[in-house]
């Protein structure tokens, strides 16, 4: 019977100790952390009245700057034909070996003269009565762009290359060498635009403007090319020849920008 009671003793007693371990951890774990979870919700609802009782202003701007282009870039090639590929190719080469020799005596220099396709196509005779079509010869083409530094001659540039075989080409564009600080000036225009725009919001609203609370600048940095479409005759003989005139018209340089004010 003693033995009995001592089980009992030794069971009740375990029974307590796990109970007191168990109220220890939770109170750790809800009774302690209890008042900062409170704070942090407390914290979190005056951030969000906070929040709702900003006053702000969204507005966005623009900016314009117009310059004239100083650089042209080229595109020009040569095409050639033969029954036989390898002749094809080496009369192109010779051609625009040609052609390139006078650009550069003219002053363009190696960095501004670069390929940009190459390519040989076979030609095909195609028989309606049988269905059958066979090669009868290549076409060669080759095309470079030359980069004009002076804009000036970009005219002369173009009659040269006509005039030692240059029987294709893709157009000239015109853009800014020193395009980022012009684009910069457009940026700072868009931000003063913003800004007049808010005061003149505030200003109907019998309020002012504080610091912006947030800028966001919405065009990227892409400088702008204007094309020269018209077609050039390089067939023209040198007799019916004239110097080729080219206008590079003026670039617009845009930016734009989104500004948050508070008030």
């Amino acid at each position: 019977m003693k033995l009995s009671n001592k089980r009992i003793i030794l069971f009740v007693s375990l029974i307590l100790f796990v109970s007191l371990v168990l109220v220890t951890v939770l109170f750790v774990l809800y009774g302690i952390n209890y008042p900062l979870r409170q704070v942090a919700a407390e914290e979190g609802t005056n951030d969000s009245v906070n929040e709702k009782e900003k006053r702000v202003i969204n507005v966005s701007g623009q900016g314009i700057i117009k310059a004239s282009p100083d650089i042209a870039y080229i595109t020009l090639g040569v095409v050639s034909e033969d029954a036989d590929a390898n002749k094809a190719q080496k009369k192109n080469a010779e051609q625009m070996d040609k052609i390139v020799a006078a650009i550069k005596n003219s002053g363009i220099k190696d960095d501004d003269i670069k390929t940009i396709s190459y390519n040989i196509y076979p030609k095909y005779d195609y028989d309606r009565n049988t269905g059958a079509s066979k090669i009868i010869g290549y076409s060669v083409n080759n095309s470079i762009q030359v980069t004009v530094r002076d804009i000036l001659k970009t005219g002369t540039i173009i009659d040269l290359a006509s005039e030692n075989g240059a029987n294709t080409g893709g157009g000239i564009s015109f853009g800014l060498s020193d395009y980022e600080s012009y684009y910069n000036d457009a940026l700072k225009a868009a931000v003063e635009n913003a800004k007049k725009k808010a005061d003149t919001i505030a200003g109907a609203l019998g309020v002012s403007v504080k610091l912006p609370v947030s800028i966001t600048e919405n065009s990227g940095y892409q400088p702008p090319t204007v094309y020269y479409n018209k077609t050039l005759d390089w067939a023209a003989n040198e007799a019916e020849r004239v110097t080729t005139p080219i206008e590079s018209g003026t670039l617009e340089i845009r930016a734009s920008v989104a500004v948050v004010y508070e008030y």
